[in-house]
């Protein structure tokens, strides 16, 4: 049986041989190895532990999402939306600002009753699966949306429903960078304001997730070997020693990475496929390179 080491010097021979198929493949094994290595150990081992999903995220019992237009819940979030679904103390609401395509070519309806199916899907009540038609939030990929009005509409949800501990939202990029996601960020952020938690006290944190470039968006699990190295060692601490207890102060709570394990991915594409009017080659591709479906990163915004 070959040792690492000798397989090492057989690929540096090749290399020198200038046999460069040889090495890429030796660099794709590698590559995917890395990747299903992290994926299982991510999704399974090390799913519960505070250092990757802090105690802020795993105490919540009264949690908000708040997106931009229907199918967004699916396409960048499921992650974060189906962790503790099966916790039967926690209760997760969605919060949708535009009806999205919806708005910009006509098909209102039919999205609204698209996302209340992804709603059933997810496990998400339907009083809490809320599809807004503000005149000014209409699904525009030129026009920026009001972030005083944003806010007003977030607040009175949270309020509402009694959200306690975190908001989950897009950052400044938006992922795919669409206006409408951007202006959302904006809008949300205000929530986590200085001024705005004077005024409500108990306003909960906000998680934004994390957006990156093209390329790395499109790497599937290959893209979790660069994600987990700004929590490389939380993961190696938590490899090697006991998970800590809640304190009151957490102190791993400004980040955060959530991988979905396979049935929790299922769940997710189950959710997608009731956007029939979405439902297009393309975004059949994207259920699977798309590294948003597997694992989400999130920071906490201060």
């Amino acid at each position: 049986m070959a040792t690492p080491a000798r397989l090492f010097r057989r690929l540096l021979r090749r290399v020198r041989r200038h046999d460069w198929r040889c090495l890429i493949a030796y660099s794709a094994l590698i590559l995917l190895s890395a990747s299903i290595f992290l994926y299982l150990l991510l999704a399974y081992y090390l799913a519960g532990d505070p250092r990757l999903v802090p105690h802020t995220i795993q105490q919540a019992r009264n949690v908000l999402l708040v997106t931009a237009h229907p199918d967004d819940e699916t396409l960048f979030f499921s992650p974060t939306i189906l962790h503790g679904r099966e916790n039967p103390d926690v209760t997760r609401s969605l919060l949708v600002l535009s009806t999205g395509a919806g708005d910009y070519h006509g098909q209102g309806d039919i999205r609204k009753a698209e996302i209340e199916r992804s709603c059933t899907a997810l496990g998400i009540p339907s009083a809490r699966c809320v599809v807004l038609e503000h005149g000014a939030l209409q699904d525009n990929p030129k026009k920026w949306w009001r972030q005083d009005v944003i806010q007003d509409i977030v607040a009175h949800y949270v309020h509402m429903w009694k959200v306690d501990l975190k908001i989950f939202t897009f950052d400044n990029g938006g992922v795919s960078g669409h206006i409408n996601h951007r202006a959302v960020s904006a809008g949300v952020r205000l929530t986590g304001s200085r001024k705005y938690a004077e005024d409500f006290p108990h306003a909960p944190p906000v998680y934004a997730l994390q957006s990156t470039f093209l390329l790395r968006k499109y790497s599937s699990l290959v893209d979790l070997i660069l994600t987990s190295v700004p929590f490389a060692w939380r993961i190696g601490a938590a490899v090697l020693t006991a998970a800590p207890p809640p304190t009151g102060h957490d102190i791993y709570g400004n980040r955060a990475l959530l991988v979905s394990p396979w049935r929790t991915y299922l769940t997710a594409r189950t959710a997608f496929s009731q956007h029939d009017s979405q439902y297009s080659w393309d975004r059949v591709l994207y259920l699977i390179v798309s590294r948003y479906m597997w694992f989400n990163n999130l920071y906490r915004i201060a």
